[in-house]
């Protein structure tokens, strides 16, 4: 890691426990791709140096093995974040198999839009069939619960009727 961006992540790591106490202010989430690159142990030591500078938490960008998953978090202390995306080059594991490995934090970035686009389709060719998706979907009531509009017309009637 350049000298330069060593002494400014520290100094922002001190700014920030400055203003709003130690332990406080945003995550710093450092990622690195290097691994494809450059290989695992450059990867390895760049995350090493991003928890030696500070930082909250490492990610390191699609591992290709079991091994290498056990290995950067046995090697790498801190919170780590494991990247499950389907079809990529990293192992998709189980959440607790993931937490028993040592990660802390698991993203999923594409599961539920690839699988609200599936469903989308399914949907859609059913109704081009002719077909009913009376199973596929909420009732009205469901959907509305779902994307909060029961919760926000609750607390509008509730507003309206304030006296104080």
């Amino acid at each position: 890691m350049q000298q330069q961006q060593h002494i400014y992540m520290c100094r922002n790591r001190d700014e920030y426990a400055a203003m709003y106490g130690p332990g406080t202010g945003p995550l710093i989430l450092a990622r690195t791709d290097s691994l494809k690159t450059n290989g695992f142990e450059d990867a390895i030591q760049r995350c090493l140096a991003f928890r030696d500078v500070g930082c909250d938490m490492t990610f390191l960008e699609a591992p290709e093995t079991i091994e290498q998953m056990k290995e950067y978090c046995s090697r790498v202390s801190g919170p780590k974040l494991a990247n499950m995306l389907e079809y990529g080059t990293t192992p998709i594991l189980p959440p607790m198999e993931l937490k028993t490995i040592g990660y802390t934090m698991a993203a999923y970035p594409l599961t539920l839009l690839s699988a609200s686009i599936k469903s989308m389709q399914y949907a859609l060719e059913r109704i081009r069939d002719g077909e009913t998706t009376d199973d596929l979907i909420l009732s009205f009531a469901e959907t509305k619960d779902a994307v909060g509009f029961t919760r926000y017309m609750y607390a509008q009637e509730e507003d309206r009727y304030r006296t104080d």
